[in-house]
Order: C-alpha cells, then structure tokens, then sequence
C-alpha cells in the first residue's frame, strides 16, 4: 500500500497523551529537560532496527524480456542525451526551475544506474520506466527554455495517446488457463490501463497560468510519459502471456463468480467492524487494557479494513457485474478481507492478554522480529502463492519505512513517540499473517467457486 500521511495523522489523533504504564522502562537513557516523559536513546533504537528488512520486490508471472527493459532504458538514455544538465545559472537563472529539473534528472540518472540492481525482472522494468519518465519531463521542460515548448503543444498529443490506450483496452480480454495466474495479470494489465486513462484526464492536471514555464511543461510532459509507459506495459503483459497459454479460455465468468463470492463475504464481515474512526480504541477489545501499540495498531487495522469494505461494497452499487475491471475488483476484495482478517486476529490476540506495549528499545525490537517472521511466514505460503507475492510487497513494506523513520531519530525520543511508530510494525505483522489464509481462500473461490 501507498504511504499515505493522513493514516499517521489519524492515528496520532486517537492516541491519548497520557504515559500510564510507561512509567518505568526497559532500556531507556534518561529524562527529557525540565520534564517527567520517559526516553530512549536514539542512537541504541537505531541499532535495534539495523538489520535489514525483508527485501519483497514486485513481481508479476510474465516472462519479461531482457529486451523490452533495455527498450525502456534506452529511450530514457535518449532523452537525457538532448539536454545539458546538470543545468547551471546560465542555462536556467531561476533557481527554483533549476533546483526542479537537477532533481529530476538526478532522479533519472540514479533509476538507470541502479536498474540493474533490481531483484526481478519487473522491478528492473519500474526502475527503467521511472528513468522515462524523468527523463522526459527534463527534456520538455528544456525546450520550453530554449525552444519555446508550450503546454498547448503537448495537449495536442492527448488524442494520439488516448488512441493507444483504447487500442489495448479493445483488444485485451480476460483469457487465460488458470485463473490465480490469470488474475494477478489481469489485475496487472487493468491497473496501467486504468492509470493511461487517469494521467491523460485533465480533470486531476494542476491548473497553469500562461502554458509556457517550463515547470508546467515539464509535469504535462511527465503525465503523458506515464500514459505511455503504461499502455507500452499493458499491451506487453497481455501480448506475453497470451503467448505462454497453452490454452486460451475465457475466464470472465470465473472472475465474475469469484467476485462476488469475496463481495459476498467483505458484506458479511463488514458488519463486525468498528467504525471508521473510534473515539476510545480501548473500547475494541472485551478487557481493561492501557492504549498500547497494539491498541493503536488495532484501531488503525479497523479503521482500514472499514474502509477498504466500503470501497468494495461500494462498487457493488456503482456498476455491478457490468464493471469492466473484474480482475482489479477480486484483489480489491482480497485485500479487504486481509485487513478485516488481520483486525480479528490481532483483537484476539489483545483479549488474551498480549498487550503488546512498548515499554523500551527490547520492544521496538521484539515487535519488529516478529514482523519480520510474518514476512518469512508469507512467502512460505504454498496455496494461493502467486497472489501472495502479488499482495505481499506492499504489506511489508511498512516495516522499512518505519525502520527509516526511527533510524532518522536523533538525540533521545520519548518512548510515546516510539510507540506511534511501532504501530507500523505490529500493523504490518497482521496484515503479512492474515495474507496467507484470505489468498488461499480467494484461490479457491477462482477455481472451483468455495474455499
């Protein structure tokens, strides 16, 4: 999943200010100044957190050519050939367009540079598409330095793209021989030609003053590339695994049937939810507990799993089976009920008597462990396995960004605010150990409609 700040803020506005039990605490350094809030030295939390999280790159089951990542890299290289950067002053006096395009080019020339580190195929196809991607905007924006490039001239272009993407979108159908393959592809392809669709729509374009600064043009430049990449992405996948069938059958029907089987069971389960927000998360479970991280991450868990149920139920509403977009809609739902899966659990595990507290570094560490075992236990996970590695990279993610987030501490931090970012890793330790179950189930439901 996308990190999306405002799942911070909401958890930050639950949390109460009170320390309660953390009154004593294992490894902590000291007493911030003038105050009674226990610490924890920064320093000894980073070390806590220094090993390396589980690296789980995006994959997709297509054979992905050498070639067609080469092919991607190599337009990027070309676009970067037709501008002087790094620019300096006299090539672009304003500072603010200056420092812009830098780093973007920067950006360009480390995601070539570092494409060939990427642990599979299809993460080296990201790498090489996000270099296209800068690479152009770059290049745009320079021409409407130095050759007067405008966004008018760029919008020009729309219908052409436009036309690629409906190309793609008339030709794909949802065949396949089996289906958990099938709809991890499907989901692939109806993913990038929903973003073409997205990137070229000007409702969600920043709005421009005059269409000639070279920021405006360079952003214009870039959302077109994007629509690009994706249409060059989807046809490619669905050109590739079309070739590797050794029978073509349509599986529209099984997606339909699975769809709504896994509808029928986030309707069912949404109705055990707590609400999107809970004034008291302590409330969430049947005992008296103090607002821990895992309370927060509880609370956190149920706030997310309304609202991917929501998001699901809603669709039911808003074009049933005429949707085009079954694959998108089976791993939306799976993806719910992983998250409603993962509250249950974790509310179980509470009312039993872990509270899951943080109390000093020796917790920050143990609760990140054990979200690192959920990740081992995942990608150990033999039913439902390709869907798991379809779902699992965003979920574990999470314990990096919040190993990035307590490594770039200084000095000494309360133990409160460790606790809020400890939250990540107990989330991201349910959601790894929920996965493995809901997939194999979702599995099931695509090949012979049950669990």
């Amino acid at each position: 999943m996308s990190r999306d700040p405002s799942v911070v803020g909401r958890r930050r506005f639950l949390a109460i200010s009170g320390t309660g039990a953390l009154a004593t605490l294992a490894g902590c350094s000291g007493l911030l100044p003038g105050g009674s809030e226990p610490t924890v030295d920064a320093d000894a939390l980073a070390e806590a957190v220094s090993g390396d999280a589980p690296a789980v790159p995006e994959t997709v089951p297509v054979d992905i050519e050498a070639s067609f990542v080469d092919e991607q890299e190599s337009i990027a290289r070309s676009a970067l050939d037709g501008v002087p950067a790094p620019f300096d002053r006299e090539e672009i006096p304003n500072g603010v367009i200056r420092e812009r395009l830098n780093g973007v080019y920067e950006s360009a020339t480390e995601s070539i540079d570092r494409v060939d580190e990427a642990l599979t195929p299809y993460d080296r196809l990201d790498r090489a598409n996000g270099a296209r991607v800068d690479a152009h905007e770059v290049q745009a924006a320079w021409r409407a330095i130095d050759a007067d490039l405008t966004v008018s001239e760029l919008t020009a272009e729309t219908p052409a793209i436009a036309g690629s993407v409906d190309e793609v979108d008339a030709r794909w159908s949802y065949v396949g021989d089996d289906p958990v393959r099938a709809v991890v592809v499907h989901d692939e392809i109806g993913t990038e030609i929903r973003a073409a669709r997205n990137w070229l729509d000007s409702r969600h374009r920043r709005t421009t003053r005059d269409g000639r600064t070279a920021l405006e043009v360079g952003a214009l430049a870039s959302d077109h590339e994007r629509a690009r990449t994706s249409v060059a992405v989807a046809s490619y996948l669905f050109d590739r695994f079309r070739a590797s069938l050794d029978a073509t059958a349509d599986l529209r029907a099984r997606f339909e049937a699975a769809r709504g089987i896994l509808r029928a069971r986030v309707r069912e389960a949404k109705t055990a939810l707590p609400p999107q927000d809970v004034d008291e998360p302590t409330s969430l479970v049947d005992r008296d507990v103090d607002e821990t991280a895992g309370i927060r991450a509880l609370a956190e868990l149920g706030s997310e799993a309304r609202y991917r149920a929501k998001d699901v139920t809603a669709s039911d509403r808003d074009g049933g089976d005429e949707v085009p977009w079954l694959a998108n809609d089976v791993l939306g739902a799976l993806d719910a009920l992983v998250f409603v899966r993962a509250f249950a659990s974790l509310r179980e595990r509470i009312e039993d008597g872990d509270d899951i507290a943080v109390e000093g570094i020796e917790d920050v560490a143990a609760i990140r462990e054990s979200a690192i075992d959920a990740v081992a236990e995942a990608r150990d996970a033999d039913r439902g396995a390709l869907l798991v590695d379809a779902m699992l990279p965003d979920l574990a993610d999470e314990i990096r960004w919040t190993d990035d987030r307590l490594r770039r501490a200084s000095g000494t931090v309360s133990v409160d605010s460790v606790a809020y970012d400890a939250v990540d890793y107990v989330v991201a330790g349910a959601t790894c150990r929920a996965l493995p179950p809901v997939c194999a189930e979702t599995a099931a439901a695509l090949r012979n409609g049950s669990s």
